[in-house]
């Protein structure tokens, strides 16, 4: 195989598509990646001039600093290629399960959607956000790769036929894995699926095939996070809901909603430093919905758990206790809890807050306010707000 002026040196990855070669690009004396496409793309020729074009049009994202440089694009002999900076640090799915910094995801997820919000304000979606598209740089940066290649495969291209499918399974948005239209709020529903990957350290789908794992993004409800990770519930639900109007509608209302999280002073996934500022929003400051108000509500959950996950005292400051209905309180006696058991409490205390802002109250199973509240009162049978939490969803 020989592409004019660069220089083979040692194959990097293969994918359905194309392969990646480490090469050096010998008029700049560089090492570079190169993406070679299989020949079999020849065979259709309206991708052929897609992927021509649209490579050049990708070159005007490379000046995004979370997105992989694209230095060339052309054709030799029977193969199509791409020219890229050459990141050799590991991508997210090497580490994706090593997250010992617990604002990792969020920094990295937050680098992601910044360069998804440059390139649906150009007109691109991504089509196949995943772990294995997000590198790192030495500096612990996150850029996104492979743009370009997707959205130069349509499904009414003769290349579905043969086996090329735009997206994976295990990351598919519903609209996509029924063969629908797409735009930009598919990359969102896949962002949202790398993110419940980081926290959960599982797939929140995973079929016996590709078939059946994207039946299950079409039919299924999202999994409920692990109990030390449900604060992040409500933002997993607004980025994988199964109908897109439903879903966050652009990247930049991510960045916005990860930001009150982290109050970033800086955006560094590994190695960075991150401050949590003094105001957090809770629940119905500066709202405009439900589903806003709760992942409002969360945002101080999250902030919390960033701090060092004890949340004495916050569930004071977050909302007034409920006045106690002297008929529920009378039967239960008051209990005494163990630090950990009021860690949990606490915990659980505010998630079900969260489900109760946006209308999980008996839905969906195992992820919603009631069942929630139900293990408030195992901890402790006389708490107050749970009880009247409670009585609040049985009387809708």
């Amino acid at each position: 195989m020989n592409i004019p002026g660069y220089k083979l040196l040692s194959k990097l990855g293969q994918g359905g598509m194309a392969s990646v070669y480490l090469a050096m690009q010998e008029s700049l004396d560089r090492e570079v990646a190169i993406k070679i496409m299989d020949p079999k793309m020849a065979s259709d020729a309206s991708f052929c001039d897609r992927f021509l074009k649209e490579g050049k049009i990708v070159a005007q994202l490379s000046n995004h600093p979370d997105i992989v440089t694209v230095y060339d694009i052309g054709k030799a002999g029977d193969y199509y290629y791409m020219a890229m900076e050459y990141v050799p640090g590991p991508n997210l799915k090497d580490r994706i399960y090593n997250n010992d910094n617990p604002a990792q995801p969020l920094l990295v997820i937050r680098q992601v959607a910044s360069a998804l919000q440059m390139a649906h304000e150009r007109g691109f979606i991504h089509r196949d956000v995943k772990p294995a598209n997000i590198l790192f740089k030495a500096s612990g940066d996150a850029v996104l790769s492979d743009f370009g290649i997707a959205k130069a495969v349509q499904a009414d291209t003769q290349l579905t036929a043969i086996g090329y499918a735009v997206g994976t399974p295990e990351y598919m948005s519903p609209e996509q894995a029924m063969g629908q239209a797409v735009d930009f709020r598919a990359d969102l529903y896949s962002l949202g699926v790398v993110l419940y990957e980081m926290l959960a350290e599982a797939k929140p789908f995973v079929g016996q095939d590709p078939f059946s794992t994207a039946l299950m993004h079409i039919n299924n409800p999202v999994p409920p996070l692990p109990e030390d990770k449900q604060p992040f519930q409500p933002l997993i639900d607004r980025l994988m809901m199964k109908n897109r109007d439903e879903r966050l509608q652009s990247a930049a209302e991510l960045i916005a909603l990860i930001d009150e999280m982290l109050g970033v002073t800086q955006v560094t996934p590994t190695g960075g430093t991150v401050a949590v500022t003094d105001k957090i929003r809770v629940a119905g400051e500066q709202t405009t919905g439900r589903s806003r108000t709760g992942l409002y509500s969360a945002i101080g959950v999250v902030a919390v758990l960033l701090l060092g996950g004890l949340a004495y005292g916050f569930r004071a400051q977050l909302l007034p206790a409920p006045a106690s209905d002297p008929g529920v309180s009378a039967v239960a006696e008051p209990v005494t809890l163990s630090p950990e058991q009021m860690a949990k409490l606490e915990r659980l205390l505010s998630v079900g807050e969260a489900h109760m802002a946006i209308g999980r109250l008996r839905e969906p199973p195992g992820s919603n306010a009631f069942e929630t509240y139900q293990m408030v009162l195992d901890i402790d049978p006389s708490n107050a707000v749970a009880q009247d939490a409670i009585r609040q969803i049985e009387a809708n």
